[in-house]
């Protein structure tokens, strides 16, 4: 089976839906969210409406979360723009499309893998998986050998075998070991944050028991055009531009 994990859409309709038309001419069997469909991005209702129209499982995301809880966030620790969106986006919103936002589980977890949108670490919340030290403490709560998650809008790889040190790096292709704890960062779809404006996905190949990164071109400029036409912070459209 070829599954198909992403995450980090925020609300970047231009960047999902080139993502998911190459993913339909691969013939994946399944694609699942790690969650952060909605922020940053001008098109929160169509990306969430492509979801749930294709059947497409997703996990909450901190945006996600925020968006739905709007009146209830405390932002002192959340930049400015970021703050400024959630408020946009729950005005934009259709009641049964926020309904849906707040219905998302944290965990999607099968017999072989788990998918969540940061750590596995329960507190404090929406941890990012970006070190060693992080991924140590992910891994005390890693309920699958093999874990995807998003939040960090970069595609990383962490490897924790007993007795023997833990590596943390930039993702790569590889055959998954045996024996081993795995997290993946599936990178971003709509707002990716590696020096790569291209969108990023996973494909996980439970045959052959492989990764691969995927990354796909799509409309920058249409994506910036809807965040400028919209009244957001310019610094989300040109960010856009240099993949940070």
């Amino acid at each position: 089976m070829l599954i198909a994990i992403l995450g980090d859409i925020h609300a970047n309709i231009d960047a999902l839906t080139a993502t998911l038309d190459v993913l339909d001419r691969m013939s994946v069997d399944k694609i699942i969210c790690a969650g952060d469909i909605v922020g940053y991005c001008a098109a929160p209702g169509e990306c969430i409406d492509l979801l749930r129209n294709r059947g497409i499982q997703s996990v909450c995301g901190n945006h996600d979360q925020c968006t739905f809880n709007v009146n209830l966030n405390d932002n002192s620790n959340v930049r400015e723009e970021a703050s400024t969106v959630f408020s946009w986006t729950h005005d934009r919103l259709r009641p049964d499309q926020l309904q849906w936002l707040g219905s998302l589980p944290k965990v999607i977890q099968t017999d072989n893998f788990m998918v969540i949108h940061s750590s596995c670490q329960p507190y404090p919340n929406w941890t990012y998986v970006t070190s060693a030290n992080r991924a140590a403490l992910h891994f005390l709560f890693q309920k699958t050998d093999l874990c995807f998650n998003a939040h960090s809008h970069v595609p990383l790889l962490a490897m924790h075998r007993p007795g023997h040190q833990l590596t943390m790096k930039y993702f790569h292709n590889l055959i998954l070991p045996r024996n081993v704890q795995v997290m993946i960062g599936v990178g971003a779809v709509g707002q990716p944050r590696d020096d790569d404006p291209r969108a990023a996905a996973i494909l996980y190949n439970t045959t052959a028991n492989s990764a691969t990164l995927l990354r796909v071109k799509y409309d920058v400029e249409a994506a910036k055009k809807r965040i400028l036409d919209a009244g957001l912070p310019a610094s989300l459209a040109s960010r856009l531009t240099l993949g940070k």
